[in-house]
């Protein structure tokens, strides 16, 4: 499955501010602290007109600084890309953090925030930034993967939100998510097999011109050669076990 990226609907701003409801100005102004494009269609139609703009929603707008909600905003990046950091501490040494700045700005004005695949915010961002490099790097993609794989499976933290919700800042507290009982995985598993592997939950497998995964298990924390291994033809498997914080991920190599 190839996830497609989506850049940010204005029509979904346009439809919000056209909306005379409490709950359509509570997501019109979620989505301008996170993101510039929203922002921006938003304050050009209070200026319009023309513009199909709800008076309550006109009178909330007309009082939000400008300059005031872009300082909000960049904060809300800062807090973001460190959430992401937090969460999987290896990205950071994996991407460029210029590389990882953009990605968590994009990320934040797409509809990709606002409308989750993944079942948390990390691989969801993971989904994301993946779709968006590969063309830059397989290698830079391979490893989002992984890592987004990992977080599919052993993150806690956060659970994906039900439809309409805010999908941004720390997400919402639950238990682990049960890997048996999973939607079907939004992954490219470029045509592998996953194997199968005695007690395992899921299975989830990739493959990948680079290791990733070393022998004890352990995934790269750089993309130095010692960290990412030997070139070959691998494939990259990643399973989930019994007892929801319990993930294994190893590798196996391909034939030829």
């Amino acid at each position: 499955m190839t996830v497609p990226v989506q850049p940010l609907s204005v029509e979904r701003t346009r439809e919000l501010m056209h909306r005379d409801e409490a709950s359509a100005r509570t997501e019109l102004l979620l989505r301008l602290m996170y993101s510039s494009t929203a922002a921006g269609t938003a304050f050009q139609a209070l200026r319009d007109p023309a513009a199909e703009v709800a008076d309550t929603t006109a009178a909330v707008l007309s009082t939000i600084d400008e300059r005031a909600l872009a300082v909000e905003r960049a904060a809300r990046m800062r807090n973001l890309q460190r959430q992401l950091e937090r969460t999987c501490p290896p990205l950071r040494g994996c991407l460029p953090n210029g590389l990882l700045a953009r990605q968590v700005q994009d990320y934040a004005d797409s509809d990709a925030f606002w409308r989750p695949l993944g079942t948390t915010l990390f691989e969801n961002f993971c989904l994301f930034a993946h779709a968006r490099v590969r063309e830059q790097s397989q290698l830079w993609a391979d490893v989002l993967q992984l890592f987004g794989l990992v977080a599919r499976f052993s993150t806690q933290e956060l659970i994906a939100p039900p439809p309409e919700v805010c999908a941004c800042t720390s997400g919402l507290p639950g238990a682990a998510p049960d890997p048996a009982a999973a939607p079907a995985s939004p992954w490219d598993s470029g045509g592998l097999v996953a194997p199968d592997i005695p007690g395992a939950l899921q299975v989830e497998t990739f493959p990948s011109a680079w290791r990733l995964v070393d022998d004890r298990g352990r995934m790269p924390t750089s993309l130095e050669p010692e960290a990412i291994g030997p070139e070959g033809t691998y494939q990259i498997v990643v399973a989930a076990f019994p007892g929801g914080k319990v993930t294994a991920a190893t590798l196996l190599p391909l034939r030829g």
